[in-house]
Formats: structure tokens, C-alpha cells, sequence
């Protein structure tokens, strides 16, 4: 029953607060109901207004309607202090496993409400897990918590104030769009590169390094230059015995294969791949990514990284294949 309730509650909610990466909070998204305060409020005017009519007391009822002004103007102005936001949703950004997932939150008052807005108290929230946060910048980093590797829905994030008198509380529930992508986190193990030949096939397991000859100049020959770097063609004009001088760079190139990492356990066998991936990105290295039916092309950069991370985050044990 409760499982149904919740479904008809979540469409209902998705229908009246379409998914958005920024809100305008208004009558049509914000909810407003007495807090406890509120509530005991209303009950001490129901009793005031039982018993002066009773007892036909104008002090009590005057009384009565006194409390009643006081909660009909803390309505109003909790009510118009909310509705002040515009609210806005950062893209959320990829993360590892092991660390702490955070949507970042901007807010926005209408510039005649500068006052109110350094004085009311604005929260937010996620029920699960249930983290509560106060807001008071523009810009406002909310903890969601930690995730475990793939994609996720973030879903609604709660927000709230009960200013300015604690007696009415303006919430509403607003959906993050974007999707989050964790990362298995890294973990430092040998590299195992397979080289590529060129056909482009992956052949032997083995740190590979490509050396690229840089011509930096000519200089004066000495007798432990090899002879292979000898300008013969200067040395034909009468110029003498030049070296060609060279700046040699180490580049790591081949493919990353998933199988090389598999012992047993797949979630391990990922961790070590995210981490190689992550040093091989660092080293500017050109690379492939063979994981389960998904082959990534060799190549470098931010780009090529992070596609080959997403592969790795997306990996499902059905995808694999010997």
C-alpha cells in the first residue's frame, strides 16, 4: 500500500514540477503547512475563540483574533520570502566511488528582497540518505553522499524555510535532471599494455614505449656519438664532422585489455583499469580500451579519457566476453 502511494505521489509530484535544470518558485511548486509551532499556534486561537465565545469575554476574544492576525502575517511573509529564489542546477560532475557525489546549487533573489535574503533561513535535503544543509550563498555545494560505481538518478531535492517566524514552513521538491556518473575508484597495480602492431591488432601483454626522434640542431661531433648521427652531407661540403642532435621522448602506446586485469573479482579488475587509465592520462599516453563487447580506439587527451573511464563506470558483467 505504501509502495503504491509512493508511486502515485512521485507522478503527481513529476506533473506539477516538471524536471528542470532551473526553477522560478512559485504558487505552482511550493507547499506551505504550519510547523509544530504553527500548529500549537492554532490550536491556543481555537481554544481562545471557544472560550471567549463561551464565556462571551470581548478581552479574550480580542485576544484571539490577535493570534489569528499574528499567523495570517507569518503566512504572508513566509510564503512571499520563499518564493523570492530562482534556483538553478549546476551539470554534475563524474566522480570516484570513494568519494563524497555534490550537486551545485545556485540561488538567485529578486533584488528588492536583499534584506530578506541575508535573513531567511533556506535549507536542503535528500531523504535518502537524508542529509540536511543549510543555504545562505549564491553558490551552494550540497552533499548527495557516496554512490557506488555506474550510473544514477539523483532524483528530488528538498528545499525549505520556515522564516520568519518559525510558524509556517514553504517547502518544495525539485527534480536534479542530470544523471550522475561514478567511476570505479582507482587502484594502483602494474601496467600491463598490449602492443599494437600495424594492423592495428593488440599482440603481447608488455610495457611498450615508442621513442620519437626530435631534431634539435646541429653541434660539433664527439667520440661517443654514434656514427649513424653523423651529417655526412655537411661533412661532403667541408663543414666538418656534425652530430645531428636529438631530443629523445618515451611514450607509453598499446591497449588496456579488461581479461589482462580479471582475477576473479570483476570490481577489482575495474579498479585497476580505472587507475590506468587515469596515470595513463597524466602521461599523455595513446591508448586503447578492450572491456567486455566495447572497443575504444587508440588515442589521447581529456576526452579519450574520460570515455574510456564511462566505458569502465557502465560495465555490466553480462557485457563480458572471453
Amino acid at each position: 500500500m505504501s509502495s503504491w502511494a509512493s508511486t502515485r505521489l512521485d507522478k503527481w509530484l513529476t506533473k506539477r514540477i516538471p524536471p528542470s535544470n532551473q526553477y522560478q518558485l512559485d504558487v505552482n511548486n511550493t507547499f506551505i503547512l504550519p510547523t509544530r509551532f504553527g500548529w500549537a499556534m492554532t490550536g491556543l486561537m481555537l481554544c481562545l475563540f471557544i472560550l471567549g465565545t463561551n464565556y462571551q469575554n470581548n478581552v479574550i476574544l480580542m485576544f484571539c483574533y490577535f493570534v489569528f492576525a499574528i499567523l495570517l502575517l507569518s503566512m504572508f511573509h513566509s510564503y512571499v520570502s520563499f518564493v523570492q529564489y530562482h534556483i538553478s542546477f549546476s551539470p554534475l560532475q563524474a566522480n570516484f566511488a570513494n568519494q563524497d557525489a555534490s550537486v551545485n546549487l545556485h540561488l538567485k533573489h529578486k533584488p528588492n528582497r536583499s534584506q530578506l535574503h541575508a535573513l531567511s533561513n533556506i535549507a536542503a535535503y535528500r531523504k535518502t540518505p537524508f542529509m540536511f544543509q543549510y543555504l545562505d550563498d549564491d553558490a551552494n555545494i550540497v552533499s548527495l553522499g557516496r554512490f557506488k560505481r555506474g550510473r544514477h538518478t539523483i532524483g528530488r531535492l528538498s528545499i525549505e524555510s520556515i522564516f520568519p517566524f518559525g510558524l509556517f514552513r514553504c517547502w518544495t521538491h525539485l527534480t536534479v535532471p542530470d544523471k550522475l556518473t561514478v567511476y570505479p575508484t582507482p587502484l594502483a597495480g602494474p601496467l600491463k599494455l598490449r602492443q599494437q602492431n600495424e594492423q592495428g591488432k593488440a599482440g603481447k601483454s608488455k610495457n611498450n614505449k615508442v621513442n620519437s626522434d626530435d631534431l634539435q640542431g646541429l653541434r660539433e661531433y664527439r667520440d661517443t656519438d654514434p656514427i649513424h648521427h653523423v651529417s655526412w652531407k655537411h661533412f661532403a661540403k667541408g663543414q666538418g664532422l656534425l652530430t645531428r642532435d636529438f631530443n629523445e621522448n618515451a611514450a607509453l602506446n598499446g591497449w588496456l585489455y579488461f581479461n589482462d586485469y580479471l582475477q576473479g573479482d570483476v570490481e577489482q579488475a575495474l579498479s585497476l583499469l580505472s587507475y590506468q587509465i587515469i596515470e595513463l592520462g597524466t602521461q599523455d599516453a595513446c591508448f586503447g580500451l578492450s572491456i567486455g563487447n566495447q572497443q575504444i580506439m587508440p588515442s589521447k587527451g581529456h576526452a579519450h579519457q574520460t570515455q574510456c573511464l564511462e566505458a569502465i563506470a557502465l560495465y555490466k558483467h553480462t557485457d563480458w566476453v572471453a
